[in-house]
């Protein structure tokens, strides 16, 4: 597109000696035929289409971190203690996204409301599978939250989801794993790899705090990830396809 700035200029500057000389044309226009295609191919090739689904038995990025800060169980402790980590979560990101609101931070708001939606999915999928194993297990209640500066909350938020794809779950993973329980397995797995997006979600807001955007984030109904725009087909993870996301 440069070079068809340039040889208009020339045009300008030339008059009709420019004019009568269409062969000096044909460079510029394939040189901007050229920079759309380049584009087009950019966007196409920019666009999110999942294949395949990742897995814990073949996936490169499922090691625990050294020095794991979390209290190993077996695969019914490890569900309780997801449970009442990811409430946790969901409550805090609730009541920060009221705090972005009220500071006129509407894209982190949705963003926070989003992610503690995502927080819900991980909650019901491991709730269930944690009454499964001991019959009328009741989840926990919901704790008090700080309520900090927007930015401050955007770095809690990562640090804690950084925790949990880093630490907490690939624990949890490790002793389904070793119990053979592929159903805690497949949603500490998926649940496992949301966070790690999160983390990365609530960094890029935390990045770019002061340049609002309009881009919607969507939320995937089956294992929580969450994508920001609209360049994608489906789930990385689940493979849920777009038209199932929830637009926040």
């Amino acid at each position: 597109m440069k070079n068809a700035v340039v040889g208009a200029a020339a045009v300008t500057s030339l008059g009709l000696l420019a004019g009568c000389s269409p062969k000096q044309e044909e460079p510029a226009q394939a040189n901007a035929d050229t920079a759309m295609g380049d584009d087009t191919m950019s966007a196409t090739a920019n666009v999110l289409d999942p294949k395949t689904m990742p897995d814990a038995a073949t996936a490169s990025n499922f090691n625990v971190v050294e020095e794991s800060a979390t209290t190993v169980g077996t695969t019914l402790d490890n569900l309780k203690t997801a449970i009442t980590g990811e409430t946790g979560a969901t409550t805090k990101y609730a009541a920060w996204a009221k705090v972005a609101e009220k500071a006129g931070y509407d894209h982190i708001a949705r963003l926070f409301n989003c992610t503690s939606d995502a927080e819900k999915i991980h909650i019901e999928l491991e709730y269930k599978l944690a009454q499964k194993l001991e019959p009328g297990y009741q989840k926990p209640e919901p704790p008090e939250v700080p309520e900090h500066t927007v930015d401050l909350n955007l770095i809690a938020g990562a640090n804690g989801e950084i925790y949990e794809t880093s630490d907490m779950y690939p624990s949890f993973i490790k002793v389904a794993q070793e119990e053979g329980n592929n159903e805690a397995l497949q949603v500490f797995t998926r649940a496992k790899l949301a966070e790690a997006y999160h983390a990365e979600r609530y960094l890029d807001a935390y990045n770019t705090i002061d340049t609002p955007t309009d881009d919607k984030y969507y939320l995937c109904p089956i294992c929580g990830y969450i994508h920001k725009g609209e360049n994608f087909t489906a789930c990385p993870i689940c493979l849920a396809p777009k038209s199932s996301f929830t637009e926040y």
